[in-house]
This record gives C-alpha cells, sequence and structure tokens, in this order.
C-alpha cells in the first residue's frame, strides 16, 4: 500500500490553534473520551511559554501532525535543566502509520540540537504502548520515577534523549 507523502517544515506563526485543534482530537480519540476543555487550556498554555521549535508535517489534507518543542525548564521540576522539552506531539489519524510521528521527533531532536540544547526530555504516559515504542526507537530512555499526570493522574513518566 502506497501512503501520500508529507513534507516537515516550520510552523507560520498562525498555526498555534490548528496544532492545538490536533492536539485535543489525538488525547480525546487515544482516550476514548470526548475533547476536553481542560486538554485545551494546557495546551494553550505549552504554546505561551518561550520555544525553540514548533514543526508541522504537512500533507495534502493539510496539517497531518507537529511537535512543539520548549525551552528547558519549561516541562517537569524533576527534568533535566539542561534539556529542551518536547512539549507535544500529535499526528492526525489519517496519517498515522506513515512515520510522521517518527520523523516528527526526530525534527525534535535535531531542532533542539541546532538552539544548543544536546538533550531533549518529554514525558509519556506509561500505558500509551504506541508512544512509548515510538520514544524508545529513537533512542529515548527512562529517566526517574513515574509520576502522576497532572490533568488524568494517569502513571507518566519522562524520556530523555541525547547527551549522557
Amino acid at each position: 500500500m502506497t501512503f501520500p507523502s508529507f513534507v516537515l517544515r516550520a510552523a507560520s506563526g498562525d498555526e498555534d490553534t490548528a496544532c492545538t485543534d490536533l492536539w485535543v482530537s489525538a488525547v480525546a480519540v487515544r482516550d476514548g473520551l470526548p475533547e476536553s476543555d481542560a486538554v485545551r487550556r494546557r495546551a494553550v498554555t505549552k504554546f505561551g511559554v518561550h520555544r525553540v521549535a514548533l514543526v508541522v508535517a504537512e500533507d495534502g489534507a493539510g496539517i497531518a501532525g507537529f511537535v512543539l518543542v520548549t525551552a528547558p525548564g519549561t516541562g517537569g521540576a524533576g527534568d533535566p535543566a539542561d534539556a529542551a522539552y518536547l512539549s507535544l506531539l500529535a499526528v492526525a489519524p489519517r496519517a498515522q502509520g506513515r512515520g510522521v510521528g517518527r520523523e516528527l521527533l526526530e525534527a525534535a531532536v535535531t531542532e533542539a540540537g541546532r538552539a544548543g540544547h544536546p538533550r531533549v526530555v518529554l514525558h509519556a504516559l506509561e500505558d500509551n504502548a504506541p508512544a512509548v515504542r515510538l520514544y524508545r526507537g529513537a533512542g529515548f530512555r527512562p529517566a526517574g520515577e513515574p509520576f502522576a499526570h497532572p490533568l488524568s493522574g494517569r502513571s507518566t513518566r519522562a524520556w530523555v534523549a541525547g547527551g549522557r
């Protein structure tokens, strides 16, 4: 089966809302719940902090995915102080299974390095097996102890790539 191609590019300044909409939708699908205003508010907050990079994957139907990387110190209190924070990564259902997530993850690490941050940290729900496989396959390793997700309370763990 052949899939349509996609292109990675830096997001334009007016695409935060489209990315937020995709994030809210992706979380609802992942969790099997209706879209949540709390998830939206949290995503909007993440778009409001100092960003290292916002990269989108675009296909013929529009934004197929995105990754938001923010400055060190914008994640959790226990995160490495020198690591950029991969704050959000989402892939539209129509684009899943096409390597979009992997390419966005690689772009996040590359852009963080270009900005002078040799390490990247992210937080993943421990029961989100597809995401954990993606992160592990990209060289991320678990760091620290699990903690409760701020909205859902589900077990979450930090993952770090790069550096020491």
